[in-house]
This record gives C-alpha cells, sequence and structure tokens, in this order.
C-alpha cells in the first residue's frame, strides 16, 4: 500500500490552518462593527432620555434667552419699611427684576463665524475671604425670639401672596442655627445644581490642579441649550475651553452647556447624583416625585431638590472653606463672581457681599436663589419662589431677604 505524500499532508493541514484563522478573524471585525454601531446608537438614544427627563441640565438654567437689567428699588408709598431706612412717608420696598427684553442669540453652527479654537488661560480673581464676625450683642434667648419672628414674617408673607409658592432656608453658618418654611417641598433647581456638582468635582480632585487643565471642546453633543448658555451665544462648535472656565462658567455665568460638560466629566448623571446624595438627598434628583406648582397644578417629575437639600449643600461648601480652604477655594471665588445679580442685593447693605447662584426656569416659573451672605455674620439664605410674573418673583425674594437682614440686624444691635 502507498504511503500519503507526508510534504502534501502539511501543506492540507496549513490550508486548514489558514482558513480558520480567516474565518475568525472575519468574524470578529463584524462582531466590533456590530458593537460599535449598537453602543453609538444606545448613547444617542440615552441621549435624549436624559433631555426629557433632566431638563434642569439638558437645556439649562432659563428656557429663555435674556438680558438680566440691573436690579433697582422703586419707590412705593406705604407705612412700612421693608429695608434698612428711616420710615418715612415714602419708603424703599426691596425689588429686583429678574427678566427683560430678550437678547438675539448666534448660532453655534454658523459656519461663517471666526474664531481661535485653542483654549484661553483662566485668570483666577483674587481669593475670597470671609470678614471677621461682628460681636453680638443679643442674649441667645433673645436671639431665639427674634428668629421665631423672622419665620412668622415669612409665613405671613406667603399666606398674603398666595398666588406665589415660596419655599425658605436659612442657617446660620458659623453656629448651625437654622428655619425652614415648607423647605422640604420639592422646588425647580435649574441652574442652581451647578452648586453640588462642583462640590463633589472640587472633592473628587481634592485641590490638585492638573484636572483643571484638561481641555474641552464644544460640540453639538447637548442641543437645546443655546438660549441659555454664554459658550453657545459667543462661540462656534470646535472651540476649545480649559475645565477650569468650564467649572466658571457652570457657576458665575448660569451657562447649561459648560453644567452639562462638568456633569458629563464626573461620568454622567448617575455617578454625579450618586456623590451628590452622600451630601444631603433629602429629595433624590433622579427620582421622580409629585408635587403642586403655583397654580395648583399636579406634576410627576425628576429633577427636583428641595431647599433643605441646598441650605446643606451651601453649608458643606463653608464648613470645607474654613477647615480645607484649597479644596474649593475656586469654587468660592465663582460663587462671589457670579455676573447674575442677586435679588438679595436689594434687601442688605450696597458693600455687602452675596456668593450665590439664582437658578432660573422661565417656562415653570420658577426661580431659586441660594446664597451664602457675608454680612454680620456668614449665612445661608435659601428663597424659592413659583410666579407666573417674574418681576413679582424677584420681588419676593428680595423682601423675604430683607426679613433675615433685619434678623441679623436685630441680633447685633443694629437700627432695623
Amino acid at each position: 500500500m502507498k504511503r500519503p505524500n507526508p510534504t502534501f499532508l502539511t501543506k492540507a493541514e496549513g490550508i486548514k490552518t489558514s482558513r480558520k484563522k480567516r474565518t475568525l478573524i472575519i468574524i470578529l471585525a463584524i462582531m466590533v462593527i456590530t458593537f460599535v454601531i449598537v453602543f453609538i446608537s444606545s448613547i444617542a438614544s440615552y441621549q435624549d432620555t436624559y433631555r426629557l427627563m433632566y431638563p434642569g441640565l439638558i437645556g439649562a438654567a432659563t428656557s429663555t434667552t435674556t438680558a438680566y437689567s440691573a436690579y433697582q428699588r422703586p419707590v412705593h408709598t406705604t407705612t412700612e419699611t421693608t429695608t434698612q431706612v428711616t420710615t418715612t412717608a415714602t419708603t424703599t420696598i426691596p425689588h429686583a427684576v429678574l427678566a427683560a427684553t430678550p437678547t438675539p442669540t448666534l448660532s453655534p453652527e454658523d459656519t461663517g463665524r471666526s474664531q481661535n479654537n485653542y483654549p484661553e488661560p483662566f485668570t483666577e480673581d483674587r481669593n475670597f475671604s470671609f470678614n471677621p464676625p461682628a460681636i453680638q450683642s443679643a442674649t441667645y434667648q433673645e436671639r431665639a425670639v427674634y428668629l421665631e419672628e423672622l419665620k412668622e414674617s415669612v409665613r405671613t408673607y406667603q399666606k398674603t401672596h398666595s398666588d406665589l409658592r415660596i419655599c425658605f432656608e436659612f442657617i446660620s453658618l458659623p453656629n448651625g442655627e437654622r428655619i425652614g418654611i415648607d423647605e422640604l417641598e420639592p422646588v425647580v433647581p435649574s441652574g442652581a445644581m451647578a452648586i453640588p456638582f462642583s462640590i463633589v468635582y472640587y472633592d473628587k480632585i481634592a485641590g490638585i490642579t492638573g484636572p483643571l487643565s484638561e481641555i474641552v471642546t464644544f460640540d453639538s453633543k447637548f442641543k437645546g441649550s443655546r438660549s441659555s448658555s454664554y459658550i453657545a451665544k459667543n462661540y462656534g462648535y470646535g472651540k476649545q475651553f480649559y475645565m477650569r472656565t468650564i467649572l466658571n462658567y457652570a457657576v458665575s455665568k448660569n451657562d447649561s452647556i459648560a453644567l452639562n460638560y462638568l456633569v458629563e466629566n464626573l461620568g454622567g448623571t448617575g455617578p454625579a447624583i450618586e456623590r451628590v446624595n452622600k451630601i444631603s438627598s433629602y429629595i433624590k434628583y433622579d427620582q421622580p416625585v409629585i408635587y403642586k406648582n403655583f397654580q395648583g397644578k399636579e406634576f410627576r417629575s425628576p429633577g427636583m431638590t428641595s431647599c433643605y437639600d441646598m441650605g446643606n449643600y451651601l453649608s458643606y461648601i463653608y464648613r470645607v472653606f474654613k477647615n480645607t480652604p484649597q479644596v474649593n477655594q475656586r469654587l468660592v471665588n465663582d460663587l462671589a463672581s457670579n455676573e447674575i445679580g442677586s435679588p438679595l442685593k436689594a434687601a442688605f447693605p450696597p458693600d455687602t457681599r452675596i456668593l450665590h447662584v439664582l437658578g432660573r426656569n422661565t417656562s415653570r416659573g420658577a426661580y431659586l436663589e441660594c446664597a451664602i451672605v457675608d454680612y454680620k455674620e456668614p449665612i445661608a439664605v435659601v428663597i424659592y419662589v413659583e410666579s407666573g410674573n417674574s418681576d413679582r418673583a424677584g420681588t419676593a425674594i428680595a423682601t423675604i431677604g430683607s426679613y433675615t437682614q433685619k434678623y441679623i440686624e436685630k441680633c447685633y444691635g443694629g437700627q432695623v
């Protein structure tokens, strides 16, 4: 019997092995391509889901493009003063304008615009530091009485303005004293969510400056935010920013696109909220809650918080700043240099420094002022107002702020 040629068998075996390898490579290539297509499609669909679930992040701090005018103190005839002035026949009522004439919005897709896409260096403001506290003249018993008077003043205003939805939280930051009016009720935070998200970012880097030099490129990823974004108004797609600039814009310019890039840097809404909840989470931002708006209409919606939670975030900022200022000094600087004027400016003396973010959602008539006021003692003031009229909302915030100013003034022996 003739034996098979060993050379032929070796060649046949090699051909068989080559075919197996080629087939395996083709199958792997098809699987990789399929995975990439499915992944891209899922990301796109998930972005749409976020847009629907969290209008405060995807679409922004305010639903209309508005130029915010300086806050005014119009003169009205009354017999009661609500600011630190002497009562006469005419006195000044705290007043603030929250919305004015819309300004035109440039399109980021305008290919005719000329711009330098390289990131511009960020210049830090002078580091903020709190003033030394004044000497308190009131006893603890007197202070407790004054605090109850403050609470009653806010309740009275709330009752006499039943067409507004008002929530309030006050905290004395040095001693933790606090009161609230409907502070546990759901509120629409909008751009004010820049506060807790910035907190967890700075906690994450813990004073290390390297991550602040990371580059973010403005693209079409977060559509629908242009009407409330400084970035979208002034730059076209392709513009690059350092992460430090993004953090500043999210807080000081109430920029919704910057806020979205901040959340993305934290790993997305889910991981970001998980970190925020460790600080305060009476109302969890990613879970739907039921509430009635100022018109009595019932809503079930995620993307909500409470004045109690926002007060805890402000207290956390102050506590970390006093103990380890290198961690959140930049966040404190940004709050102090906020370019969106505060309605509380009408309630406190002109030289009072107010560190704040004003969350605005004009389509839902929601305005949330979150402020640390560096007054005779540093205090946290959180005031939420829902109204169909932005001017009335601003006046309500300023008036309730004036009650807070009177309370502090009494504690330190000033004239009220």
